[in-house]
């Protein structure tokens, strides 16, 4: 399944391009908007929804407090299909996303991203066992890649994880960017593509007109 980051800085704007982009999913980027009012305007956006709110510590545009970016996304779940929470969230306040998520009947992605580096294969798979124990409907991981072995570690956690939920896998950067079209092939649950060049979400995307086309000349 193809999924697009939604970018914009302005809510209606955001509303217009993801009911514009030719995917089945989009990914709501709520760290990206200047203004956080009229989130529940998301119910207009007539396909599957992610949202997220990602902070700034962990590579985010969000730089406001904890409390206010768990407001952002208990106001958001009740018109999403999916929420995306990272692992290192307090407990607490994971806990009680994930509790109100499950009353709406929102899946829980649980996320880890490493911007800097890519861990080994064991500590991948750990990681991936960390999040399935959180209360993860789907465990993703997202890692920057130094070499091709460093791609193939975070490929390998898509076939050997055993955790017995779907799972998401990126390998980032340009390195990495052979993984947004292997990931889905080997079982990754979504692979992600940007509405167009320049509204990528990280680096080593694909949009999505140049994604559709390698996979149909792969016939995949």
């Amino acid at each position: 399944m193809i999924c697009t980051p939604i970018t914009e800085p302005r809510i209606d704007a955001m509303i217009k391009v993801a009911n514009s982009v030719d995917s089945g999913m989009v990914e709501l980027r709520l760290d990206y908007l200047n203004d956080f009012s009229g989130i529940e305007k998301i119910r207009d956006i007539s396909k599957l929804k992610i949202s997220t709110c990602m902070p700034s510590w962990e590579g985010g545009k969000f730089k406001g407090s904890e409390k206010e970016r768990i407001e952002i996304l208990l106001s958001a779940i009740e018109f999403s299909g999916y929420l995306t929470i990272e692992l290192k969230t307090r407990k607490s306040l994971r806990d009680m996303l994930i509790k109100k998520a499950r009353e709406k009947g929102v899946k829980v992605i649980i996320a880890y991203h490493d911007f800097n580096s890519t861990p080994g294969r064991k500590a991948i798979l750990k990681i991936l066992k960390k999040e399935q124990a959180a209360g993860a409907d789907i465990a993703k991981v997202a890692f920057m890649p130094k070499n091709y072995a460093d791609v193939l570690n975070t490929m390998y956690s898509l076939v050997e994880n055993k955790i017995g939920i779907p799972v998401i896998a990126v390998s980032m950067g340009k390195i990495g960017k052979i993984s947004r079209i292997i990931a889905p092939v080997l079982g990754s649950y979504l692979t992600y593509a940007s509405v167009e060049m320049g509204k990528e979400s990280a680096e080593g995307q694909l949009t999505v007109d140049e994604l559709r086309n390698v996979l149909k000349i792969l016939r995949i």
